[in-house]
């Protein structure tokens, strides 16, 4: 069965230490990779995953183009799918989506803590606007965040977006909303959206993650580490034990990531 891991963070080798250890102080949490490429790597080599999607963040816009850039070189991979970053107070977002697109990046991550925005903005509409034009998928950070007290992105927010922008593809990391999960139940469930399982397992019960699951849909739940906030081989051990059909695992595994990059691609 392929691995697919459509959440993990990595950065360029000179920022890497830093760039680790200052999420990791701010969110009190500790790295199981050193944020390199060949850190992430070495862990999928361990725990047997085939292909990671990478999610970048711009904290501030003029990190925005350096940080494609950078990505963009990660295109010749066969085994890393780069996202793009994009930041809500970038000047022109859609001519950036554009060249994004242009370059063979075929989406892009946002964060409404690291960011400070709220989904429904007026402002964001140009960058749901160029995304719908291009095709690019948006991979929402969603709920609460361990480094904040804030909780911009709730189910409610996203369901509202969905509703407004039924065009705009969509990834809700932490299934839907870390620590909101009883709201995505409520939602967020069936809806035509991707759920991540990133820094889920072992923070929802398990009985509980297995039917948040069910009842959104096993054809629409992904898997995702959140490297190297987690360890991928303990996360794939931990979804393994879960009651869920062969059928059901693989396509939490690797056969819904492999239609949604896919739909991506176009």
């Amino acid at each position: 069965m392929r691995i697919i891991d459509v959440h993990t963070h990595i950065w360029p080798d000179a920022l890497a230490a830093a760039a680790v250890s200052a999420v990791g102080s701010q969110g009190h949490i500790s790295a199981s990779y050193d944020g390199t490429i060949a850190g992430l790597t070495a862990a999928m080599d361990g725990a047997g995953v085939d292909v990671s999607v990478v999610l970048p963040v711009a904290t501030k816009p003029g990190q925005v183009r350096t940080i494609n850039d950078w990505v963009g070189g990660l295109l010749r991979s066969a085994r890393l799918v780069p996202f793009g970053a994009m930041h809500p107070d970038l000047e022109d977002p859609a001519a950036e989506v554009a060249r994004m697109r242009s370059a063979g990046i075929t989406g892009f991550k946002m964060h409404p803590e690291y960011q400070s925005f709220d989904p429904l903005d007026a402002k964001l509409e140009p960058i749901y606007a160029a995304a719908v034009e291009h095709g690019m998928t948006l991979f929402f950070h969603a709920g609460g965040d361990v480094a904040f007290d804030s909780v911009r992105g709730t189910p409610a927010v996203f369901a509202e977006l969905l509703d407004d922008w039924p065009e705009l593809h969509v990834v809700l990391a932490h299934m839907g909303g870390f620590r909101q999960w009883h709201a995505v139940s409520e939602r967020l469930a069936g809806r035509d959206v991707y759920l991540d399982t990133a820094y889920t397992l072992g923070h929802l019960p398990d009985e509980e993650f297995v039917a948040l699951v069910r009842d959104h849909g096993c054809d629409r739940v992904l898997f995702g580490s959140d490297g190297p906030w987690t360890d991928v081989a303990q996360q794939l051990a931990h979804v393994r034990r879960l009651p869920f059909t062969s059928a059901e695992l693989e396509g939490i595994l690797s056969g819904n990531a492999e239609r949604m990059l896919a739909r991506a691609a176009g």
